[in-house]
């Protein structure tokens, strides 16, 4: 089950990044898909390990380090000409070698934050994971979401 999970992640994550790129670049390459899959894949193993009560931007700020890491590897072993280069933020301002820059970083965190919320769902409603997700912000709970709606029918009656 544990498989099937990832991969459903995984293809969630790997959707979401290409729409998300062509809808707004006009084009995507599959290497970034992968990048998106394996980021909520690993965003969901950071939320399964962390508390609940972790403050939903903290959980954002952590999906920005491993995005803008993963970044940072390929932009790297791209500018060595290993792989193509798909991105060059030279022109963005706090970037570095423009392989990596704070804007970028600081939408990933948002997008994180989107991940977070596909996850859970995806975790709870699914595959009816325990518990009831929740998120706070600044120690209040800002979002919860709602019970499984299904109900299970005695049918010895």
């Amino acid at each position: 089950m544990k498989l099937i999970k990832f991969l459903v992640l995984f293809i969630t994550g790997f959707c979401i990044y290409i729409t998300i790129e062509v809808c707004f670049r006009g084009y995507s390459y599959p290497l970034m898909g992968v990048c998106g899959g394996l980021a909520l894949i690993l965003n969901d193993k950071i939320n399964d390990k962390i508390s609940w009560n972790v403050d939903i931007l903290l959980q954002g700020a952590i999906g920005s380090i491993i995005i803008t890491l993963f970044e940072l590897v390929i932009g790297t072993v791209a500018k060595f000409g290993l792989i193509q280069i798909m991105w060059d933020y030279s022109n963005v301002p706090l970037n570095y070698n423009g392989v990596i820059c704070v804007p970028f970083s600081l939408l990933w965190a948002l997008l994180s934050i989107v991940g977070v919320f596909i996850s859970d769902a995806i975790n709870y409603y699914l595959f009816e994971e325990e518990p009831l997700p929740y998120y706070k912000l600044f120690g209040r709970t800002i979002i919860q979401f709602k019970e499984r709606g299904c109900v299970k029918h005695d049918t010895n009656n």
